[in-house]
């Protein structure tokens, strides 16, 4: 688990008072989640469908945060309940996971894919699109240089296409965590050329995000980490 990957998860982690969850409480949710299921279902035209399969993806991330609220603050006194709340939303097609690594359940994120596929130039497509992004960065593998190039890509392609986007800060982020990963692999396996490409890509990003986001937090992350990259790079081999 990467400590620059933790902090970003914390900045965004909910700081609200919480009661105990109740089967009442995932009663609402469930219902909530059927509501939506059934609309998509019954809805005739793009635009309606779409919009009731966003709801699902809506009910399903609330859901994902009840349990992640529970766990941060009464840890797992209530197991049986989160077990069973995990079981249910699996029978209802809903895909929530427990990550060791993160100490948090995560949406698979099923219904945003759905609404892309539906409507993918749909008001709600920025916020699906970060939905699967903020997900992909937390639990994609951080050593499988395929599959970072492509979450890379993705993650450019968002701050081009959305670049007004409220979350657009902490997708600058994650790219550059990811260019980051990137260098390290290219220059563990000593490919100087690509290496020092994406060492030359991460300053960029990093630098232009401290500039656009000054007096922010971003800002302040991004001068941190690229402190810690040249700090990288300087280490002798």
């Amino acid at each position: 688990m990467k400590m620059l990957r933790i902090l970003l998860l914390l900045a965004c982690a909910s700081a609200q008072a919480h009661i105990p969850l109740t089967p009442a409480i995932l009663d609402d949710a469930f219902e909530e989640l059927k509501r939506a299921q059934v609309a998509a279902y019954a809805e005739t035209t793009t635009e309606m469908q779409a919009a009731a399969i966003y709801e699902i993806a809506l009910a399903a991330s609330g859901l994902m945060t009840l349990l992640n609220d529970e766990v941060q603050l009464h840890g797992f006194d209530q197991l049986s309940l989160l077990e069973d709340a995990i079981s249910t939303a699996s029978g209802l097609g809903v895909d929530i996971s427990w990550s060791e690594n993160h100490q948090r359940y995560f949406y698979a994120g099923t219904a945003y894919r759905r609404y892309l596929e539906v409507s993918p130039q749909g008001i709600y497509a920025a916020n699906s699109h970060y939905a699967l992004i903020e997900t992909s960065f937390y639990l994609g593998n951080a050593e499988d240089l395929e599959a970072i190039l492509a979450r890379a890509a993705t993650e450019n392609d968002f701050l081009q296409r959305y670049p007004e986007f409220g979350e657009v800060g902490r997708v600058a982020m994650f790219l550059a965590i990811d260019y980051r990963d990137i260098w390290r692999i290219y220059n563990a396996a000593n490919e100087r050329e690509s290496a020092q490409h994406y060492a030359k890509l991460n300053r960029d990003h990093l630098a232009a995000i401290s500039v656009r986001y000054d007096g922010s937090r971003t800002a302040d992350l991004a001068r941190t980490f690229l402190q810690r990259f040249e700090a990288e790079i300087a280490k002798p081999d």
